[in-house]
């Protein structure tokens, strides 16, 4: 059963990379984010870089599958409308999702790399 969602307020600071807001229904909702992120201390590059190198971004993920229900379940909603107050959010990121309503598929996916790439120790007086 379809419902309407009404939402009074709603304040949200910050949306990025990939993440949704949803407000009402939807079939499905799928989210990606792929990241390299490479911090480096000084700025020295060795040649093609990129996400082809990393197994990360071409492993397959595995898929969990649900087990058969036990028993058959039957809903019934008393109102046809989802009422929501206030929501306030502050942050989604990397494939995440807010979603008011109903939805038959919810997918998320975030693959991110950090790499940081710090010189060593300078050498002493003593050690040259």
């Amino acid at each position: 059963m379809k419902r309407t969602s009404i939402v009074q307020a709603l304040h949200a600071e910050t949306l990025i990379i990939s993440s949704v807001l949803q407000i009402g229904d939807s079939e499905r909702i799928s989210a990606r984010t792929r990241a390299l992120a490479v911090q480096r201390q000084y700025e020295l590059f060795f040649g093609p870089e990129g996400e082809q190198t990393f197994l990360i971004f071409t492993k397959p993920i595995p898929r969990w599958s649900s087990p058969p229900p036990v028993a058959s379940q039957q809903t019934l909603h008393e109102s046809p409308v989802i009422s929501v107050r206030s929501i306030r959010v502050l942050g989604v990121s990397s494939s995440a999702v807010v979603h008011i309503g109903s939805t038959s598929i919810a997918e998320g996916e975030a693959r991110i790399k950090h790499i940081r790439q710090l010189a060593g120790p300078m050498p002493s007086a003593a050690d040259i």
